[in-house]
């Protein structure tokens, strides 16, 4: 997510830099009331979606919790919801500190810019949850390529130590930023106040701890779980073509064990899509704002476009960290059951 400070912009929705060149002071593919309009329609969305989405990874932290760790995916899981959640959070605050609402509150700091400090965690947070959704999609993989091997390869143990090992990364990559801002106070152009504000003292330290600890390790995922959701879906097809054709040994206890493993693989790579599609969005506009460097939020032609498109983006983000608990309940009957245990008592006794 991409949290933009927008204060030191003129009203016409040119840049304060370009105030000593005329030449320089070019009309906005995208106005400053236009952003500003968008922008209150994205965060009406994302604040009801990010609230939604924090009760319901809480829900499958407390299910997956209660089922125990004795399978690697229920680990896996386990911590994909509790980066979801982290993610989750700080949208919510992000959608509050930016909404157009409460650009004129009379607070003694800028809420855009102090919400911005907290851009660490969701790093973090995001690349972790793409890191897990990447290591379940090459797990579910091992397993149907190599059945009988892949419970040496990925047991509880190991699943531990690479996630462990995921959130030292992202904690060492991303520590550098904190070195690179700093809030001190400075006069707010809006209303000409004396704020706390966000100031960036290593801009070329913020921009590598970003490659690092987001970039990076998002766009690997992305495209491993890209590969792997094509490997799966390719495995269930040639699966229930050869189910087909021994649709009279359906009955035996080996077929039984077939069909809970074909239900978890069918789960994972719904988990999967929904990730693909959730994160398409933010990565084709990281991708567009590298390979055409103009299209920056600085540029006083296309700034508020990009500051749109990536704000539109969060919207995909937000919904994708919220819907997992819709495929555990449909896909999932330990899932199921250990939630109708924990909300649903009253019922399950009856």
């Amino acid at each position: 997510m991409h949290v933009y400070q927008i204060e030191g912009w003129t009203t016409e929705g040119t840049s304060p830099q370009a105030d000593d060149d005329t030449s320089m002071r070019l009309a906005p593919l995208l106005s400053y009331a236009q952003l500003l309009n968008i922008l209150f329609y994205v965060f009406n969305l994302t604040i009801p979606i990010s609230f939604f989405g924090i009760l319901t990874n809480i829900t499958n932290i407390l299910v997956f919790y209660k089922m125990g760790f004795s399978s690697p995916s229920n680990l896996s899981l386990f911590c994909l919801a509790i980066s979801d959640l982290l993610c989750l959070c700080y949208i919510l605050i992000v959608s509050f500190g930016n909404h157009p609402l409460f650009a004129y509150v009379d607070v003694a700091f800028s809420l855009p810019d102090v919400t911005r400090t907290g851009a660490n965690v969701y790093w973090a947070s995001a690349a972790i949850g793409a890191w897990i959704t990447a290591v379940i999609t090459v797990e579910r993989s091992c397993c149907v390529a190599f059945p009988m091997k892949v419970n040496r390869i990925f047991s509880q143990k190991s699943i531990a130590a690479l996630i462990g090992s995921m959130v030292i990364y992202q904690i060492a990559s991303g520590l550098p930023r904190s070195f690179g801002i700093v809030l001190q106070w400075g006069v707010s152009p809006k209303t000409n106040k004396t704020l706390i504000t966000f100031v960036t003292s290593n801009p070329r330290l913020i921009i590598t701890s970003y490659l690092a600890s987001y970039s990076i390790p998002v766009l690997t995922s992305f495209f491993v779980v890209v590969l792997g959701t094509v490997f799966l879906i390719t495995k269930l097809k040639q699966n229930s073509q050869l189910r087909v054709s021994l649709k009279g040994l359906q009955n035996n206890q080996a077929n039984k064990l077939s069909d809970k493993e074909l239900r978890l693989v069918r789960t994972m790579v719904f988990i999967c899509i929904i990730f693909i599609v959730g994160s398409t969005p933010g990565i084709l506009m990281s991708v567009a704002t590298n390979v055409h460097p103009p299209l920056n939020t600085d540029d006083p032609y296309l700034g508020f476009l990009c500051m749109a498109c990536f704000d539109i983006s969060v919207i995909f983000i937000s919904v994708h960290s919220s819907v997992n608990i819709f495929v555990y309940l449909r896909m999932g009957s330990n899932y199921r059951r250990t939630f109708s245990e924990i909300f649903l008592s009253k019922s399950s006794k009856e």
